[in-house]
């Protein structure tokens, strides 16, 4: 097969994606390319860690789907299903973010993690930007994405939980790790839980009181906030949970069943499959109620990430970038790999190969 890359449609810290188009496929099938920095010093390279990782979790209705892996001398390359927007779009739109679609997102989120943490994989990365809306917005379907600083917390033979550790660095993003990730420590199912239930509250308020206090600052803010504080004038439950991920022991299971159910139980009609509708115009959320605050004033501004890495770019950064522009390649330590890495690509995905440049609109990469 033969893919062409056009749009530059996301970026972040550790690689930029694409739009890409199946040119040897009749109805030219649109994928997304994910590219990253590579070097042959690198063993376990971070992407093709993610590609892994996104194989090893296949078949679940929340994780997308991939389909070829292959690097260059410099770059290496991941083309996966492609997706729809973010779910906390939903707050910059007029029709808003009701109560009944936020449960039926909080209980999909809810899926995506317990299914990784059974496959013995925790994300390490869990907020709004990192769920995705399906591309057919008629599935009500969420996506989990970003598998790269996916972690191994138990061994999937013995079921062994890893020993607590210290790390030099908090992985994730720091408006949404956890307490315990800020401390460095290595982080679990736990950890994975409380980013989601910080994930969850900012959509229910629009915001997190931290957003904008400065790295050194965020961990002091984030604790003096309880469950109930930041979901004041909402339903107790999503407190609640705040609090309930911040109480999880180092090697305990979350409730994940138990806490679909408390859920659902703001929005009944859901029971069964709760899926995302774009027609609901009921309750809405979306904003900052009651007086819970512990600091005296907070400021709520929006992410950085609601412009759209178009904006951000000049327009032909979109079609080539520097090689000095992106950043530094990066590995995984072996003790974080899914299995036999490099096998699973060889036999599972198509190989991607990076060509010359054919033309100034995009990049041609061949899949054998």
């Amino acid at each position: 097969m033969r893919v062409k890359i056009d749009d530059l449609i996301s970026f972040g810290a550790c690689g930029r994606v694409y739009t890409g188009r199946i040119t040897s496929d009749p109805m030219e099938r649109v994928v997304a390319v994910k590219k990253s920095l590579w070097a042959p010093s690198i063993k376990n390279s971070m992407l093709r860690h993610e590609a892994c990782t996104i194989l090893a979790l296949k078949g679940h209705e929340n994780i997308p789907q991939v389909f070829a892996y292959g690097r260059s001398q410099c770059f290496e390359y991941m083309a996966l299903e492609i997706l729809g927007a973010d779910i906390d779009t939903p707050l910059g739109n007029p029709e808003g973010l009701t109560v009944s679609n936020l449960v039926a997102l909080a209980c999909q989120m809810i899926g995506a993690l317990e299914h990784a943490h059974s496959h013995h994989i925790v994300h390490c990365d869990v907020k709004p930007f990192n769920f995705l809306f399906d591309h057919n917005p008629a599935t009500g379907l969420i996506k989990l994405i970003d598998f790269g600083l996916a972690k191994v917390y138990r061994d999937p033979r013995t079921l062994e939980h890893v020993e607590p550790t210290t790390t030099s660095h908090a992985d994730g993003t720091r408006a949404f790790i956890s307490l315990n990730v800020h401390l460095h420590h290595n982080p679990l199912r736990r950890d994975d839980m409380e980013s989601l239930a910080y994930t969850i509250a900012a959509l229910l308020c629009d915001g997190l009181p931290w957003y904008d206090v400065s790295h050194s600052e965020c961990f002091a803010v984030k604790q003096t906030w309880s469950g109930a504080a930041l979901c004041a004038g909402y339903d107790p439950v999503f407190g609640e949970f705040v609090d309930y991920t911040r109480s999880l022991h180092f090697r305990e299971a979350p409730d994940y069943e138990g806490w679909r159910r408390r859920f659902l139980a703001l929005a009944p009609h859901l029971c069964g499959r709760p899926l995302y509708n774009p027609a609901d115009r009921s309750t809405r959320v979306g904003e900052r109620r009651g007086n819970g605050a512990p600091t005296a004033s907070v400021v709520r501004p929006k992410p950085s990430s609601h412009t759209s890495a178009r904006d951000k770019l000049i327009p032909d950064e979109r079609r080539y970038c520097p090689r000095s522009t992106w950043a530094r390649a990066a590995s995984v330590g072996d003790e974080n790999v899914v299995g036999d890495e490099g096998k699973m690509v060889r036999e599972h995905l198509e190989c991607i190969e990076e060509p010359p440049m054919s033309d100034v609109k995009g990049e041609i990469m061949y899949i054998d």
